[in-house]
């Protein structure tokens, strides 16, 4: 309690004669009594021997003790002290006594060092004699030199114990230091030497989290978890990182339990993000190097290359050419607009690793192309893809197999005319390999142009005339229609047309071209002119037309 700072108190009271042998006996247990408190060294607990010595030493109780403790008045036992007394006349006199009717006050200076004593007010039955008013007067002083005592035991306390608050604070500082330069140094590490498995790991252990990596399309490539944690998700708390701060090389998030430390955590989250970054982006520059020369390659392996360049060239990039080989090629067509170059490339890479086949893909021609080690397998690989678009709308095509470099060229053209001939089927998706084309290989071969555009002339060449004067589609729906044996109903769901449309366009159909679409052999030519109309007109890897379909 804070109270004003007291004055002096009381009616001066003159000693006398002092009866020695009884101040002597005050003395002694006054001795008892100071060293008592001289020995606790804590103010409360040296007020405290004062409460329960001073009647015995006195004769008197306690009323309250006025001292300043850290510059501030205090009254202990808490309470309002009594009232001042005028002050004292000049008589020398250190016990002041004041009658209260009932009973009498003593009041003595608290002795200090510095600054204004304190008071010790004790309370009496009857008037103290001259020895009682000797030992509350020595009693003053050594109160006051105990009190200084143990407020000085209690700033040294006091001090030692924001001493050990510094150094435990200090301590937990170069541990925090030390561990974030710990985590520093072991992400630098990794950036340089180590995988993105090895800075997941690392960021796990280091945490005590869960760790999952993203790629950019948010799909998840990474997931590191922590045994014997099984807390609920709510109970955690998710940090997620841009990896290298482009969010085009992903994401990584912690999953932070709550007995870990959020600041740390978000440090080291950080620094795996820049660690993951680097690796991230030295392993896209690495691809985009190896996809570079790998396309140079196989543009060239298309183009024709003598077979010892081709296998030297072919080995520094880590490629083995002295094994048969597949020549792939891969056209996809969606409602949902173009694909960018390097997804496509991309897709049909990852369809090959999937099957463990080495491989060189390339965009050409508008087609992706690769070139594998043979034993690929062709279903397969077309659900792979099928996946990885979202649809079904694409066809794959195989040359024959190319056993030396030099047949690349030539498995590449069959690959193509395979594509064109499937494209332009009334089954236009799915994969087929040149072996299986048929006659369709006859028509598509450049050595035999000149004969199939003089088929096409023969047979195709009034309705071709009729179609491109009055805007219509008769070739087409003849090409349907000799494809689907004759049957109207296949035909016109095939074109979406109604089967009295289909009957007109037939009959229009045999009346400008002249033929029996009922004779055998006018069918079989029919036929096989819209089939090498069709594989000469379409171009390679177009977008198919409903008619066409």
């Amino acid at each position: 309690m804070t109270v004003c700072e007291p004055a002096p108190t009381g009616t001066v009271v003159p000693t006398g004669e002092l009866d020695l042998r009884r101040a002597l006996t005050g003395l002694d247990g006054l001795l008892v009594m100071s060293m008592a408190m001289m020995q606790r060294h804590d103010v409360d607990e040296v007020i405290n021997v004062l409460k329960r010595e001073v009647e015995s030493v006195t004769g008197c109780q306690l009323v309250h003790v006025t001292f300043q403790r850290d510059r501030e008045w205090i009254t202990l036992p808490p309470g309002e002290p009594t009232k001042p007394a005028e002050p004292s006349p000049s008589t020398g006199e250190r016990v002041f006594v004041q009658d209260n009717g009932d009973s009498w006050t003593s009041t003595t200076a608290v002795a200090v060092l510095n600054g204004a004593p304190g008071q010790l007010v004790l309370r009496s039955f009857a008037r103290p004699d001259p020895e009682q008013l000797f030992v509350i007067a020595r009693l003053g002083d050594l109160l006051g030199t105990a009190l200084a005592d143990a407020q000085v035991h209690e700033r040294h306390r006091r001090r030692a114990h924001e001493l050990d608050a510094a150094n435990n604070e200090m301590a937990r500082t170069v541990a925090a230091l030390q561990h974030r330069e710990g985590v520093l140094e072991e992400f630098a590490r990794l950036s340089t030497t180590g995988t993105e498995l090895d800075v997941a790991t690392s960021l796990s252990r280091l945490t005590g989290s869960a760790v999952v990596l993203r790629d950019r399309f948010g799909h998840e490539t990474t997931r590191i978890t922590v045994a014997g944690q099984y807390q609920p998700v709510l109970e955690r708390t998710s940090l997620e990182e841009v990896i290298g701060g482009g969010p085009e090389l992903g994401t990584i998030e912690l999953e932070v339990p709550p007995d870990k430390d959020r600041d740390d955590a978000s440090f080291a989250l950080r620094y795996a993000g820049v660690a993951l970054g680097l690796l991230r982006a030295k392993a896209a520059a690495m691809n985009e190097l190896e996809n570079r020369l790998s396309r140079d390659l196989l543009d060239d392996l298309l183009e024709g290359l003598p077979a010892d360049v081709a296998v030297d060239r072919a080995s520094a990039q880590g490629h083995d050419l002295g094994v048969p080989h597949d020549l792939i090629v891969c056209a996809w067509s969606s409602e949902r607009g173009h694909r960018g170059h390097d997804r496509d490339v991309d897709h049909l890479r990852m369809a090959m690793a999937r099957q463990r086949l080495p491989c060189l893909v390339v965009r050409n021609r508008g087609l992706v192309v690769a070139l594998a080690h043979r034993g690929g397998d062709m279903g397969r690989l077309f659900n792979d893809l099928s996946r990885a678009y979202g649809d079904t709308n694409g066809v794959i095509a195989k040359g024959e197999p190319a056993n030396s470099p030099e047949q690349i060229p030539r498995a590449y053209e069959q690959a193509q005319r395979a594509l064109r001939a499937r494209q332009q089927s009334h089954n236009p998706y799915g994969f087929i390999a040149y072996a299986d084309l048929g006659v369709d290989r006859l028509l598509a071969l450049d050595g035999n142009a000149e004969e199939v555009e003089r088929l096409i002339r023969d047979w195709l060449g009034d309705l071709l005339s009729y179609d491109r004067r009055h805007g219509t589609e008769l070739v087409p729906t003849l090409a349907a229609y000799l494809d689907h044996g004759g049957k109207y109903a296949d035909t016109s769901t095939t074109l979406t047309i109604h089967r009295n449309t289909l009957r007109y366009r037939i009959s229009r159909i045999t009346e400008i071209s002249g033929h029996d679409l009922n004779d055998v052999e006018a069918q079989l030519n029919l036929h096989l002119a819209t089939r090498a109309w069709r594989l000469r007109r379409a171009s390679v890897g177009e977008p198919l037309r409903n008619a066409v379909r």
